[in-house]
C-alpha cells in the first residue's frame, strides 16, 4: 500500500477524475476526505471507495468558490483525519460557447471556482501543512487546452493557463519555506465534464472532432481511462516516490501535444 496513512484531501470527489482518485487513494491505504457540492454522488463514491478499500473515506460538503467555507472545511478534515499530508485538487468547471459571447457573469463563474477556487483550496491546505511543520505535497489541475487553446472554451483554457502560472510560482515560495512541493497535471481523460463537450456538438462536428483526436493523440487514439491511465499518476504524485517532484507539469495525455510544453 503507496499511501498507507497518508492524510488527503481531494477536491472534486464526486465524479470523474476526482471519484477515480478517491477510490485509488483508499485503495492504497489512505485516510482520505472528499470534497464536493454533489452531496448524494460524493457519498456514493466514498461508500463504493470504503467497501473496497483498506483506507478510509469521509464526504463533505464544499464550495471552492467561497473562501470562508474552504477554510472551515479544510481545517475540520484535517482535524478529524489528524493532519493533512497531501491535497489533490481535482474540482473545477466548464463554460462553453464562442468566445465573443462570454459575459461578465460567465466570467465571475469560471474564475471563481477554477482560479479562485485553486487559490482557496492551496491557501488552506499550506496553512495547515505549515503548522504541522512537515512536509506536504499539493496537486493542481490544469488541462491541454491550457496550452493548446479551445474552441468555444476560452474561459476555461484561459483559467487553466492561470492555474498552471500559480502552481509554478507556490511550488518555488514554498518549497523553500515550508518544504511544501506543488505540481500541476494536465490530462485528457474521458470524463463527464469531456461527455458534455461531445454531447454539445452537432453530429457532424463531433465525428470530425473523434475524426481529428486519433491523429492527435500517439497512444490509442483517443482520450485516455480515469482508472487506467490517471489513478496510478495520482497515486505515485501522492507518494513519497515522488517527494523531489517540484513545480512540474505532468502531462497525462497519450502523447498529445507534446511539442508545447
Amino acid at each position: 500500500m503507496q499511501l498507507k496513512g497518508k492524510r488527503i484531501i481531494v477536491t472534486g470527489g464526486a465524479s470523474g477524475i476526482g471519484a477515480g482518485t478517491v477510490k485509488a487513494y483508499v485503495r492504497e491505504g489512505a485516510i482520505v476526505s472528499a470534497l464536493d457540492i454533489a452531496d448524494d454522488l460524493g457519498q456514493k463514491v466514498v461508500d463504493e471507495a470504503n467497501s473496497t478499500g483498506t483506507g478510509k473515506a469521509t464526504y463533505y460538503h464544499c464550495n471552492i468558490a467561497d473562501a470562508e467555507e474552504v477554510f472551515s472545511v479544510f481545517e475540520q478534515a484535517a482535524n478529524e483525519m489528524g493532519g493533512l499530508d497531501v491535497l489533490a485538487h481535482v474540482a473545477g468547471i466548464e463554460s462553453l460557447k464562442p468566445a465573443e459571447e462570454y459575459t461578465p457573469a460567465d466570467l465571475n463563474f469560471v474564475w471563481g471556482v477554477n482560479i479562485n477556487g485553486a487559490i482557496y483550496t492551496n491557501q488552506a491546505a499550506c496553512k495547515i501543512m505549515k503548522e504541522q511543520e512537515g512536509e506536504g505535497a499539493i496537486i493542481n489541475f490544469s488541462s491541454d487546452v491550457a496550452l493548446a487553446g479551445q474552441p468555444n472554451g476560452a474561459l476555461y483554457a484561459t483559467a487553466k493557463g492561470a492555474v498552471l502560472s500559480w502552481t509554478r510560482t507556490i511550488a518555488y515560495e514554498w518549497a523553500m519555506k515550508y518544504n511544501i512541493r506543488c505540481n500541476c497535471v494536465n490530462p485528457t481523460m474521458k470524463t463527464p465534464m469531456y461527455q458534455e463537450y461531445l454531447d454539445n456538438l452537432e453530429e457532424e462536428e463531433r465525428a470530425k472532432f473523434l475524426a481529428a483526436e486519433k491523429m492527435k493523440v500517439p497512444m490509442r487514439g483517443e482520450m485516455g481511462d480515469v482508472d487506467r491511465d490517471m489513478a496510478p499518476v495520482m497515486v505515485f504524485l501522492a507518494s513519497d516516490a515522488s517527494g523531489y517532484i517540484n513545480g512540474q507539469i505532468i502531462a497525462v495525455n497519450g502523447g498529445r501535444n507534446m511539442l508545447r510544453g
